[in-house]
């Protein structure tokens, strides 16, 4: 059921046996619509979306049923709140210029219209849309789709005493906080000297990592008003890395907390202690059943829950997270979850990961890691080497320790295998660097020992059983 359905039976009771609707009865319709938008109005849009249609649907009297679309229509295309003229779009588009529901007037429904036309490509969460404009030098330069940075559009007429004012508070707010960010300022008039004279101003910006782009289209040759919704100016929008716009009909105070959000999640600093204790906490919880599938659990979960959203950055984010996660841990159920996370969720999503910053930061640690687990991995044999027992260890199978001077988690895991009468065959990686620096080199290049000890079980006939063990957990051969 829709989380509000139970208000909106009670709005529809009070309602019904009604075989006109007077004003009075309207009244109180009103004042119980009114309540029902306000328990509505921090919720996401597409929840705002589904109790609409939901609330108009229901009602069986075909008055009450106008009546009330029109008063959600108007509710939220008066709205203050960001994002609402999508829920009032979508009224627009199902119930009225479908025909489904009258409107006032034909004034009205043409109206109607055109709020839909000039809104609806430009909406939060959506794409931006492609147009190509013109730059002083005569150029071309088209927006829409991914960039290298996160970009603000701001449309703006010389003749307009809103846009004078609120290019002076956009210019300081981005010489104060020099974000990382590229502003393309977009003029909408067709005068080329006053379009130069507000370049060399309002536009030229004391912020070294803000760029900006002087872009416009006189002939209005690229439909930009239909697209980005420009019906009078100034107009603001907000678009991310990967094109999606994350704020539209912004003013410089609305722009500045979404900009602080949008660039800390743009430059993410992974492994941060705090995701470390979430990501402990997650994989604690699995206790002693902790599993490498319970990895791809996890990456699952990210990927539902930012994917289907359309959140390709907050994907980045947690899903790098996950990866420095992993990669900092030796626990064997983590160690082998992550080499199938890494293929399916970072190496095999290269439409995601695009960017130089992408393949610096993760994409490269996501290879190294994946080389590193292609090692001699469970199921494979051990290769032959010229050390003593080595022969032995291939032919009846037992624990092989790779370990090196000075590291107390390597004594530990020694002494516990002493402890457990266990028989294991020690290779001393440093001591075999000073007595035969090609064996020690061939030695890393066949097993994962970026971080030792790394404790191998092999079973007979040199077959790998399992890699990443630690003797100090309780440790229980594999029947194999």
């Amino acid at each position: 059921m829709k989380r509000f359905l139970a208000i909106a039976l009670i709005l529809l009771q009070a309602l019904s046996g009604f075989a006109q609707t007077d004003s009075a009865k309207l009244a109180a319709l009103d004042g119980r619509l009114a309540e029902y938008f306000a328990l509505l109005e921090y919720q996401d849009v597409s929840v705002k979306i589904e109790e609409c249609d939901t609330l108009i649907s229901s009602a069986k009297d075909s008055s009450v049923r106008r009546h009330i679309a029109l008063k959600a229509y108007g509710h939220y295309l008066d709205s203050r709140l960001m994002g609402d003229e999508a829920v009032a779009v979508h009224l627009a588009d199902r119930w009225f210029i479908s025909g489904k529901i009258r409107m006032g007037s034909a004034t009205d429904l043409m109206n109607a219209r055109i709020f839909a036309d000039f809104n609806r490509s430009s909406l939060i969460g959506k794409q931006a849309p492609v147009a190509t404009f013109v730059g002083p030098q005569g150029d071309s330069v088209t927006l829409g789709g991914p960039s290298d940075s996160l970009s603000v559009l701001f449309f703006y007429d010389t003749d307009c005493a809103k846009c004078k004012l609120e290019s002076l508070m956009l210019k300081a707010l981005l010489e104060e906080k020099n974000y990382p960010v590229r502003l393309y300022a977009i003029y909408t008039g067709c005068d080329p000297e006053s379009w130069a004279s507000w370049r060399g101003t309002r536009f030229s910006l004391d912020a070294d990592r803000t760029s900006v782009v002087n872009l416009w289209d006189p002939e209005v040759s690229s439909d930009y008003q239909m697209k980005y919704g420009v019906l009078s100016t100034p107009q603001m929008l907000l678009v991310s890395r990967d094109g999606t716009i994350l704020g539209r009909r912004l003013d410089t105070e609305a722009l500045r907390p979404l900009l602080d959000a949008a660039v800390d999640r743009e430059c993410h600093e992974y492994g941060k202690a705090e995701t470390v204790a979430l990501l402990d906490n997650i994989f604690l919880s699995y206790g002693d059943s902790l599993r490498p599938a319970h990895v791809t659990a996890v990456a699952e979960m990210i990927a539902g829950r930012t994917l289907q959203a359309k959140d390709t950055l907050g994907y980045k984010n947690l899903v790098g997270d996950l990866l420095y996660y992993l990669t900092s841990k030796r626990e064997e159920p983590l160690r082998e979850g992550t080499s199938g996370f890494i293929d399916e969720y970072i190496l095999s999503r290269p439409e995601i990961w695009n960017t130089e910053d992408d393949t610096l930061r993760v994409v490269g640690l996501a290879r190294l890691n994946a080389g590193l687990l292609s090692r001699t991995p469970v199921g494979s044999r051990l290769p032959s080497m010229p050390l003593k027992g080595w022969g032995k260890l291939r032919r009846k199978g037992g624990l092989l320790i790779f370990h090196t001077h000075g590291c107390p988690v390597c004594r530990e895991e020694m002494a516990a295998a002493d402890s457990l009468g266990l028989d294991y065959l020690a290779v001393d990686v440093d001591e075999i660097g000073q007595q035969n620096p090609e064996l020690q080199e061939r030695l890393l290049d066949t097993f994962d020992l970026l971080s030792m000890p790394m404790i191998i079980e092999v079973g007979r006939r040199g077959k790998v059983l399992r890699r990443y063990v630690s003797l100090a957990n309780n440790f229980v051969f594999s029947d194999k």
